[in-house]
């Protein structure tokens, strides 16, 4: 107890004699790259340091190293060329309220930034976030106890130093950039997931959905899609199209913390049934989500390990269901032709990283009643199907958006 007071005591002495962020930035060797970025972009260093009660992940120089400098995208004077991209990262490091590391537990906590919709064009491809409220990063510790951040693509970065307390709030130094969330297409791509994006772009779905904000997608993987490959030769484009629409929910962004035993409305009409076991393992109908909470840039993606059927909707967890034509294991993915598959695959997307598929219980609140989540609505939103013009074929994570910095940052 006498611990606890004495903590409480020397947070609100430092929260008293706090200083100002450019001061507090200035004051720390491994943010001399940061301190440096930031006197080339004013109008960025003033909305960063006016925002009350807030959050600032400051990279660190290693993690600025791969953008700027030599070898980086830029360097420290084109930087002020284009403050504009400057901008949208950074703002993307600052987040709503005060968290402090006594504040992290092992359960994510998905706070929201101050990066809302934007428009970020490298190599020619688009990204950027359409999420109600900003787009988010997940806090949580690790198994050792190191606080983690973790933005795009499931890309972690560590806190190296906590608890900067400056007037406005508090800063963590981190040893990654954080990565802006990719599109719908650069993320399947990323993740080896040529089945879903062969498939939505069979159908014209790639671009529909990547225009639709706050979305929840269950992904099924290859393997999911090849154990229905001997049948999908027998789907219509429209039957396909209607499939796909069955694993997206519109109107509301649903975080792992945030499912509850519940039924969510899709694209298609029909509703999929959420459940949650004792053991913390969440089904969508009889799929189960085998990797949680990968960030998109507009909502989040859940990889599932079967193709939900919505001429099935009451199939129960664990359950094999056979009502696909013909259904069996394929020799071959479906869908994978002419999709060219990254070969630097991002492997924190194809494993079983998740906490929920990890069997840790959490407080699981309703997605509509759960803070900072729009209610459990479809909005009126429809995909079209097929007969819109030309496809919107899915690029190779290379040519995507952010593709060089997906890279440069990560590997």
């Amino acid at each position: 107890m006498r611990a606890n007071s004495f903590f409480l005591a020397a947070s609100a002495a430092a929260i008293a004699t706090a200083q100002d962020l450019a001061t507090v930035l200035a004051g720390q060797e491994s943010l001399s790259t940061l301190v440096e970025l930031l006197g080339q972009v004013p109008n960025t260093t003033e909305f960063l340091a006016s925002q009350e009660g807030v959050t600032l992940f400051a990279p660190n120089n290693n993690a600025l190293a791969t953008i700027v400098g030599s070898g980086g995208i830029f360097s420290i004077e084109e930087a002020a060329v284009d403050p504009g991209l400057i901008e949208q990262i950074l703002r993307y490091h600052l987040y709503r309220g005060v968290i402090r590391a006594e504040d992290i537990t092992e359960i994510p906590e998905f706070v929201s930034s101050f990066l809302n919709y934007s428009g970020i064009v490298l190599d020619g491809e688009v990204s950027g976030s359409n999420v109600t409220g900003g787009q988010v990063v997940s806090v949580s510790l690790d198994e050792e106890g190191n606080a983690i951040v973790t933005a795009g693509i499931k890309v972690p970065s560590t806190v190296t130093v906590a608890d900067l307390e400056f007037d406005n709030g508090v800063i963590h130094i981190i040893d990654k950039l954080l990565l802006i969330p990719l599109t719908v297409s650069a993320t399947l791509i990323a993740g080896g997931f040529t089945a879903l994006a062969g498939a939505a772009t069979q159908v014209d779905l790639v671009k529909p959905l990547e225009e639709l904000s706050d979305v929840t997608i269950f992904c099924p993987n290859n393997d999911a899609f090849q154990k229905i490959a001997s049948g999908s030769g027998d789907i219509t484009d429209e039957q396909l199209a209607k499939i796909l629409e069955y694993h997206v929910v519109q109107g509301t962004v649903g975080y792992s913390t945030a499912l509850s035993n519940t039924s969510l409305p899709t694209l298609n009409g029909k509703e999929v049934e959420i459940t949650i076991t004792d053991d913390g393992a969440v089904f969508v109908n009889s799929a189960r989500v085998i990797n949680a909470d990968v960030l998109i840039a507009n909502g989040v993606l859940h990889v599932i390990d079967e193709v939900l059927n919505p001429a099935r909707p009451d199939a129960q967890p664990n359950e094999n269901d056979s009502s696909y034509p013909a259904t069996s294991v394929g020799t071959v993915v479906p869908f994978t032709s002419g999709i060219q598959p990254e070969t630097s695959i991002y492997s924190e997307l194809t494993q079983t990283t998740s906490f929920v598929a990890a069997g840790l219980m959490t407080a699981t609140p309703t997605m509509a009643n759960a803070p900072g989540h729009a209610s459990v609505t479809t909005s009126g939103v429809v995909m079209q199907t097929g007969n819109s013009g030309a496809r919107n074929e899915l690029p190779a994570l290379a040519a995507a958006a952010m593709g060089a910095v997906v890279f440069a940052i990560n590997v």
